[in-house]
């Protein structure tokens, strides 16, 4: 099975590259530090680093507060962190500037046997931490045998990622399996990695770093100003869902005429196609990345920038969470929580899935039962009528020390 995996990694390595090329055509950053991919032209490595792989920015944004107490605590640590997007990358970039002198960052070489060495004698990492389902078998495998601890923290396994682990990956995982700790977000996570061969010494269950309550810092001055009444986000939208939000908008502001839409599509780079949905439902869209604000009631903001969904959701009353629509799994609806606001989204929420069914019981979430404009307006309508924060207040309360168990976790592997 290695075999054959490695034979596979070596044919699709021009198809890899002809994918970024056709991904450059609407965001040019898929042309940039390509040899990173291949684990060359590295920028220097730092001594003493541990290695931090977060495939965007998603998974960086949850990890970051983790990465802030690493920092904190362990002075004597470096880091370097790994991603697989451009706009994980810039996040990474942003939060590289404030420690110019203790972070180093590329993205992930794909997982070859001579990539994995490259970059493994590059970084010599004191440990290498993967997010939630990064697993890769090379990577794994020769950082183990190399004597580098790995840890897949804040671990994630759905009934359908095991199935399909079991059919087509189940040999090809088992030394790498045998060498990683898992730190499950769930027991039912834990139970689906027992099941596809990681000892059961090696596993371990933390809360979802994602429920960690974030520090309350003041919003920017024109996103403050920004702030009208009965607005709501469509946050993290995908191709097929913008313009449910938008019908769903024009539905909405028959009963709330002074309703505003914020867009937030989870690419910016598809702010153009996104404006002219909103120009042919006849609105008017205004772009963030311009510094437009959105005054009328036929205006549509279109948040096409990076790491300001958090200030918007603050400024939103409502939150429609995107990648639920179609097949895509869902984003984090914690965020929107985070900020007070209640959520709705549609069926296809497994990437979250623990976090939905603890949800849908709860009076400020809702889960929507078609795809149609007309179901989503309503949901909105009745998590307008009635007053949430409170229970959203109870809900999110008793997580604030979740950050802090996850470090002593990664601690008893770093030693």
């Amino acid at each position: 099975m290695n075999i054959l995996y490695n034979l596979l990694l070596r044919l699709l390595a021009p198809f890899a590259l002809l994918r970024l090329l056709c991904k450059s055509r609407k965001n040019r950053d898929y042309r940039r530090h390509i040899s990173e991919r291949f684990a060359r032209c590295l920028p220097p490595a730092l001594p003493n680093s541990l290695w931090v792989h977060a495939v965007s920015v998603g998974e960086f944004l949850a990890i970051r507060p983790l990465l802030d107490s690493l920092l904190a605590q362990h002075p004597d640590l470096n880091l370097w962190l790994t991603c697989t997007t451009p706009t994980g990358r810039a996040q990474i970039a942003q939060y590289q500037a404030r420690h110019p002198q203790r972070i180093t960052y590329s993205y992930l070489p794909y997982d070859t046997i001579a990539n994995c060495h490259r970059i493994l004698a590059h970084i010599r990492p004191r440990a290498l931490i993967l997010m939630e389902t990064e697993i890769w078998p090379n990577l794994i495998r020769l950082a183990a045998r190399a004597g580098v601890p790995v840890i897949l923290t804040n671990a994630r396994l759905s009934a359908k990622s095991l199935r399909g682990y079991h059919r087509y990956a189940r040999h090809l995982l088992r030394e790498p399996l045998a060498h990683l700790q898992i730190n499950a977000q769930t027991r039912n996570d834990a139970r689906r990695f027992r099941k596809l061969g990681v000892p059961a010494a090696n596993i371990s269950i933390t809360p979802n770093l994602k429920y960690q309550t974030p520090p309350e810092t003041p919003l920017p001055p024109d996103i403050a100003a920004a702030r009208q009444p009965d607005t709501w986000i469509a946050a993290s939208t995908h191709p097929g869902e913008d313009e449910s939000a938008i019908a769903a908008h024009r539905i909405l502001q028959q009963t709330l005429p002074h309703a505003r839409l914020i867009l937030a599509p989870r690419h910016p780079e598809r702010r153009d196609s996104v404006a002219k949905l909103v120009r042919d439902a006849g609105y008017t869209p205004r772009l963030r990345s311009r510094g437009e604000t959105a005054s009328g009631d036929r205006d549509i903001l279109i948040l096409d920038t990076l790491g300001e969904l958090a200030h918007y959701y603050r400024i939103s009353d409502l939150a429609f969470i995107g990648g639920s629509l179609i097949a895509r799994g869902g984003h984090n609806p914690l965020e929107a929580l985070h900020a007070g606001i209640p959520v709705t989204f549609g069926a296809s929420m497994y990437n979250f899935q623990h976090i939905r069914d603890r949800l849908v019981r709860e009076p400020f979430a809702r889960e929507l039962a078609d795809n149609r404009p007309e179901t989503l307006a309503a949901a909105l309508l009745a998590l307008h009528a009635a007053p949430h924060s409170a229970a959203i207040r109870a809900c999110m309360s008793g997580y604030e020390n979740i950050v802090a168990a996850h470090l002593r976790h990664l601690e008893d592997h770093i030693k």
